[in-house]
């Protein structure tokens, strides 16, 4: 299976590159006249927008595989995953690698590490993990995988419906610290630097609060699957990922162990 970051929202399922064809990528089509078309949600940074100077970390890495494939591309805005399928999107940028994804999406090598972390106010040096929490209360996104957990574990956990409600119990008062996902934590305190607000100093995500991200294509054939992967792998390896995630604010983690 593979879920998007945040309960089905476009927002963290960030961009889908889409050949034209319905039946799936091939190697030889991308590469002809066809090409690639981004579908993206012009309001969803730090994933993707509009705006030419910071187009958002997965169409800037999208592009990146592209012009490295040696293929045009073009972008159809959207704003939910019933409007991706309308757009026969087939290549996911945000894919969480799972030990059987479902048929036929393939993913590629995973590119990067991802999960929820540990938000408290500024002036909080105590709590390290949210262990140290115990008592308090924490906000967490209603039925996601960190209410489930932290619930599991004991722990006082009080529910919003956003990452940005999320932070703003934290920011009140109602909330004693949140579990926010990684990408939204790094690119709010990036545009509110004055915000009393961090990442809990040395935090990393737990086991089960983490998961690695791909690039998944649907019906890909192999031919196309390796060409990504020794994109990716070059991207990684030249550190272009790692300043892209940067450039926005988001903690880059390598690719966490299999577990």
């Amino acid at each position: 299976m593979v879920r998007t970051l945040a309960g089905g929202s476009l927002l963290l399922l960030g961009v889908a590159l889409a050949p034209i064809s319905t039946r799936g990528a091939t190697l030889a089509e991308v590469q002809g006249d066809t090409g690639l078309r981004l579908c993206a949600n012009p309001e969803a940074l730090p994933f993707s927008g509009q705006d030419l100077a910071r187009p958002g970390i997965q169409l800037e890495l999208a592009q990146k595989i592209a012009g490295a494939l040696g293929v045009k591309t073009s972008v159809s805005w959207i704003f939910d995953r019933r409007a991706a399928g309308a757009a026969g999107c087939e290549v996911f940028m945000s894919a969480i690698v799972t030990p059987r994804p479902r048929a036929p999406l393939r993913l590629t090598r995973p590119y990067s590490g991802s999960g929820y972390v540990l938000v408290v106010p500024r002036n909080e040096n105590g709590a390290k993990t949210f262990a140290d929490l115990s008592g308090k209360k924490i906000g967490v996104l209603v039925q996601s995988v960190a209410q489930w957990v932290l619930t599991k574990r004991g722990l006082t956990t009080t529910p919003a419906f956003t990452d940005e409600e999320v932070v703003e119990m934290v920011l009140t008062g109602q909330a004693a610290a949140g579990a926010v996902s990684m990408p939204y934590a790094g690119w709010y305190l990036k545009e509110h630097p004055n915000a009393p607000l961090k990442i809990a100093e040395g935090y990393m995500p737990e086991p089960e609060l983490r998961w690695n991200i791909a690039v998944g294509v649907r019906n890909a054939d192999q031919a196309l699957l390796d060409a990504v992967n020794r994109v990716l792998d070059d991207l990684r390896r030249d550190g272009t990922i790692q300043a892209t995630f940067a450039r926005y604010g988001v903690p880059y983690y390598q690719p966490f162990p299999a577990e």
